[in-house]
This record gives structure tokens, sequence and C-alpha cells, in this order.
């Protein structure tokens, strides 16, 4: 996989198992952000509103921005969110969560089956998920006189980037999306066939 690229879920998954007398069920689900994460566990939480526990783990981001937690909820320290968490580690995948809920059958299962019980069903749940990899562009405002457009042009289609023109009375403002390790070569071939010309400023990312 590229440096600029991430294996992430598409649609969610679900899975079940039984461990004695508890009950364990797991869901795989995509998200992008805290908030997202947030509402999908208050879901969990109102949907299985009787368990006695609902345990997760999260990772978000990637590169420097990954952000990762997890969550024993209420469980002894280490056997419910850190299995989970390693799974989805395991599977390389980021931007998505997982929740395993509980129903407590009357009989400790020790740590050792706790912490076996809680990470298998957070990979069967993956298992049961949909992957996509998903790539990180960079974006760049670039911008060029009439006369110098067709340079921007045609250096985006050599460097396979995406082109949004928008003309204005004096001038093309371009939001160009392109790899990040393409964006070197990129700005110097603007730069030395404009003669300095055009102007590039880079303005944040985007994920295909």
């Amino acid at each position: 996989m590229e440096e600029d690229e991430f294996l992430t879920i598409r649609t969610a998954g679900e899975s079940q198992t039984r461990v004695m007398a508890s009950r364990f069920l797991g869901v795989a689900f995509p998200c992008s952000s805290l908030d997202d994460f947030g509402q999908s566990l208050e879901a969990e939480r109102k949907r299985y509103y009787d368990a006695t526990h609902w345990c997760f783990a999260y990772r978000l981001g990637h590169g420097a921005d990954l952000r990762e937690k997890s969550s024993d909820a209420g469980e002894p320290h280490g056997t419910a969110g850190l299995p989970i968490l390693r799974e989805i580690q395991s599977h390389q995948l980021t931007d998505c969560g997982v929740i395993v809920t509980r129903y407590y059958g009357g009989t400790k299962l020790g740590t050792g089956n706790l912490g076996r019980a809680y990470g298998e069903c957070a990979a069967l749940a993956l298992d049961a998920s949909e992957r996509i990899t998903r790539t990180v562009l960079a974006v760049l405002n670039v911008v060029a006189s009439f006369e110098d457009q067709g340079l921007v042009y045609h250096w985006s289609a050599q460097h396979s980037a995406l082109v949004e023109p928008c003309e204005s009375i004096d001038n093309v403002v371009f939001t160009i999306k392109i790899r990040r390790h393409e964006i070197a070569k990129f700005k110097q071939r603007l730069i030395d066939g404009s003669s300095g010309r055009i102007q590039i400023v880079e303005a944040g990312q985007w994920i295909s």
C-alpha cells in the first residue's frame, strides 16, 4: 500500500458469540470523527439498552494524525477495550470503530477468557465488514492567467491530478487534488513553465 493510502471499512459488519452463559454482540463500522463514533456508541446503547457492558475501540485519521482509544466500560482493566483495539490494529484499519456489547450470563469468565471473547467477537465483526482502500490527496489552489492555464491542464494530466477550474475576470483559479509525493515536481514544472507567474498555495487535504 502506498504511503498516502489507508485501509478502512466501507460497510458495517456484525457478529455474535457466546462464552458459557454470556452473550457478546459486535459491530464494526466506518467513522471519520469522534462525533461519528459517539453517535454510533449511543445507538448501540439504545439498541441493547438492557446489556451489562458496551466496550469499544476506535482508530481515526492516518499518519501523524492517527488517534486511537479503547474502553473496558467496567470490565476488568485490559480485558475488553484493548483486545478490540488490537484486532483493529492487526487488520491495519483506520477511520473505523468496533463496539462489543455483553450480556452477562451470571458466570465469571476470568480475565483470559474475557479477553479472548472480546477479541474474537471484534475480529468476526471486522471480517464481516466490507473493506476499501482510500487515498489521501493534497489540495492546491493554483492561480494562473488565461494564457498559462494550458500549463496547468497539461501537468495536471501528467501527474494524474484532479482539476477543478473557476474563472474570474483576470485569471483562472484551479483547485488541484494530487498525491503528496507528486507536489514538488508539479509545482516546479508550473513555476518554470510560467516563468514564476503561476501562484500555488497548499490548502489542506481531501480523501477519495
